[in-house]
């Protein structure tokens, strides 16, 4: 993918804020999904080896797909469910210092801005205590636009946001709850995007207000 990616857009392709990402310990790397590029796109350029990433179980059907994903490092979820085999599976790899890819939207985004996030990224953030690590992908729906056959040539922007921690609870005593967890990670990702691709999360200052002490710096 990074040869691919390398050649195909040349300069087209910039990174920017990488040493912004923890590079031992486990991390929640959280991204918005706006094109089928993404899924292969941020595994290959994360600067660890040791990352996982969700994917849905549809594409596990096939004998040749599941044995293309699970050498991508990918495990299957039943999307828009409580999988259990999947949280499990995200547990081991989080607890063991591994890094687990996801993006909190729940599916890919053909058009406009984010999307709430589903409540389940907010869960694993704050009960695991990984360091989430936010990815703003600017381009890519431009790159490989849905229905389209082969991928154009256009600029991508791939940015590391600042890491942040989910809390238990807030300074007053408050517990998080697993949206306002999910709605902090995004809010993370949005901070990286430009303003018309923030969608569900435009409005940055009234969400600092509201998920002020949900999340700290890690």
């Amino acid at each position: 993918m990074r040869a691919i990616v390398r050649v195909y857009l040349n300069g087209l392709f910039r990174v920017a804020g990488r040493e912004r990402m923890p590079l031992r310990g486990g991390v929640l790397v959280c991204s918005n999904h706006a094109s089928t590029v993404d899924p292969p796109l941020v595994p290959a350029f994360v600067p660890r080896s040791d990352s996982w990433s969700m994917s849905k179980a549809e594409n596990f059907d096939h004998p040749f797909a599941r044995l293309l994903f699970v050498r991508y490092h990918a495990f299957p979820v039943v999307r828009h469910t409580a999988d259990r085999a999947a949280i499990r599976r995200s547990f081991e790899i989080l607890r063991g210092g591994g890094v687990l890819i996801m993006y909190p939207e729940g599916f890919r985004v053909p058009e406009a801005g984010l999307r709430v996030a589903e409540p389940g990224v907010g869960f694993l953030a704050r009960a695991t205590g990984a360091v989430v690590q936010p990815v703003a992908l600017v381009g890519t729906r431009e790159c490989f636009p849905k229905g389209g056959r082969w991928p154009r040539r256009v600029r991508i922007d791939f940015r590391f946001g600042h890491p942040i921690r989910i809390r238990e609870r807030r300074p007053d005593g408050r517990k998080v709850e697993n949206q306002e967890a999910a709605d902090a990670v995004m809010l993370a990702v949005a901070e990286e995007l430009p303003e018309p691709m923030r969608g569900a999360y435009a409005d940055l200052a009234a969400l600092r207000e509201r998920l002020a002490g949900v999340s700290e710096p890690a």
